[in-house]
Formats: C-alpha cells, sequence, structure tokens
C-alpha cells in the first residue's frame, strides 16, 4: 500500500490493525496466567520498553527534524501522563499508578485508537507512530489487568476524577504563566478536532470533564458487577452448606450398613471442600 493513501476509521487497514491488538491482547494475558511470577515480570519489562522505545524514537526523530520546542514537546500532556503511569506500573505494579493507567488511559486511549486523529495509512511513519504509541498503551493496560491481577479500589472513580482536575489545574497554571496550550487548556487545536463539538472555550472544559467521568463510571462498573455477583455465589454456596445437614437426617444410617456412617459424612466434607474452594477463587 501506497504511503501516500489517506486513512479512514475502520477503513480495511484499521479493522487489520485492531484485530491484530485484540489478538496480542488474548496472547498476553494467556502468556501472564500460564508463566511464573519471573517470566511474567520479564513481560512487563519488555513492553516497559516498548513504550520507552517509542517515547526514545519520537524525540530523537523530532531533535533532527529540529522540530523540538518547548511550546509542545515537554512531557505535560495527559497522554505523557498515562504513558509514564504505564512505564511505572509495568517496572514496579504500585495501585496509583496502575488505576491512573486504567482509567485515564483507556478512556483516552480506547477513543482514540477506534477513532484516529492521523491522515495517512499504512506504512506510514504517521500510522506506524499513532499504532505504536496507542498500541503499546492499551496492551501495557490489558497486562497489568490480566498479568498483575489489577482491580480498581472502592472510590477509584472519585480519586482519578480529581486527579484529572489536579491535572488541568497543574497544567493549566503552567500553561497560562508561559503562554502554552498543553492539554488545550487555554484554547481549541488549530485543525478540526471533536473539541469542536462541545462548546467554546472555557464551556469545551466542562463538556470534556462531563464525559471523563461518565467514562471513568463506564470503566468501573463491570468490577462492581463483578463483585455483587461473588456475594451472591459466595451466598448460595453457603446456603447449600448449610442445608447439607438436614440432607443427612432425612437419610438415617441402617443398623447393618457397617462403615455406612463414615461413607454418609463424606458428601457433607466433600461439598464443603468444594464450596470452601469455590468461593476462595470467586474472592481472587
Amino acid at each position: 500500500m501506497n504511503a501516500s493513501m489517506g486513512f479512514r476509521p475502520f477503513d480495511t487497514q484499521h479493522l487489520i490493525t485492531l484485530g491484530i491488538l485484540v489478538l496480542l491482547g488474548y496472547l498476553i494475558v494467556r502468556a501472564s496466567k500460564r508463566s511464573a511470577p519471573a517470566p511474567r515480570a520479564w513481560m512487563g519489562r519488555l513492553l516497559a520498553a516498548v513504550l520507552f522505545s517509542y517515547a526514545a524514537v519520537t524525540y530523537v526523530q523530532k531533535g533532527l527534524a529540529h522540530e523540538l520546542s518547548v511550546d509542545y514537546a515537554l512531557p505535560l500532556e495527559l497522554c505523557h501522563w498515562v504513558l509514564i503511569a504505564c512505564f511505572v506500573s509495568l517496572l514496579h505494579p504500585n495501585q496509583l499508578t496502575s488505576e491512573i493507567a486504567y482509567f485515564w488511559g483507556f478512556a483516552g486511549t480506547l477513543q482514540a485508537t477506534l477513532t484516529p486523529d492521523i491522515n495517512q495509512g499504512f506504512p506510514s511513519w504517521e500510522f506506524f507512530q499513532f499504532f505504536w504509541s496507542h498500541g503499546a498503551i492499551l496492551l501495557a493496560i490489558v497486562f497489568i489487568i490480566g498479568g498483575q491481577g489489577f482491580r480498581p479500589r472502592k472510590g477509584s472513580v472519585v480519586r482519578m476524577f480529581l486527579g484529572v482536575n489536579f491535572y488541568a489545574i497543574v497544567v493549566g497554571a503552567i500553561d497560562w504563566i508561559f503562554r502554552w496550550n498543553y492539554g488545550y487548556l487555554c484554547h481549541k487545536p488549530g485543525g478540526p478536532s471533536l473539541l469542536d463539538y462541545l462548546g467554546p472555550w472555557p464551556w469545551y472544559l466542562l463538556s470534556v470533564e462531563g464525559i471523563a467521568f461518565v467514562s471513568f463510571l463506564l470503566l468501573d462498573l463491570p468490577w462492581r458487577i463483578l463483585d455483587r455477583l461473588k456475594g451472591v455465589f459466595y451466598g448460595i454456596f453457603m446456603v447449600c452448606i448449610l442445608l447439607q445437614p438436614q440432607r443427612l437426617q432425612s437419610n438415617p444410617i441402617h443398623p447393618d450398613a457397617g462403615n455406612s456412617a463414615a461413607d454418609c459424612g463424606r458428601p457433607m466434607r466433600t461439598s464443603i471442600i468444594v464450596a470452601s474452594s469455590a468461593a476462595s477463587t470467586l474472592s481472587l
């Protein structure tokens, strides 16, 4: 395919790329589940190296092209903070950076990957660079969930929403002092963008906050549903255990049964073991 060919969302090259990302995500989860802790840690380091190499190559390329400028080359964009959070979580797993990677990363990066803002298709550098960065972030988040066992805590939505506002205050102050526009906090980008549909400045910032909060709620919802289902299944197993003695009493032991008393108690012990194992599995 010619590098000058344009790009349209959900055309053949886009769907193939999305399919490759889904396949890689599946393989990462499958491999991490079957790996011992040491090989799993090396998988995280490999993904961290992919993220770091993207940042290094991008800065080197812009430097050689004399395109580096403090106006837009500092790591002050929200996506930069997401990349840093992913990098730290892959090397040193912790709840805070993992939550930033999950909520901020999925909310922004997934949407951007589904509707890329690029003009050139495969095999242009623009196409490769875009999916290198966004694809690596998504795969890193998949590994954080499937390989490191990340689960959002209660109150994560509020914390991450407050974190976004903290970012806006800090970076917005820097933008105001130096007349920059990181995060598009001072004005919209020069070209067409989704912000054009969210109202004029500063109202589009409130629209973005509303979208972010709803996105965080949707990302948190599967985990809350899973917790509720765990509670339901655990309750069912406990009821089964409590009802087991009544079942034994309804089947009295025959005098000539020999060792049948021990045999009769065996189903109850087996049920308790199975129920306890299942309950432990659900709590993971």
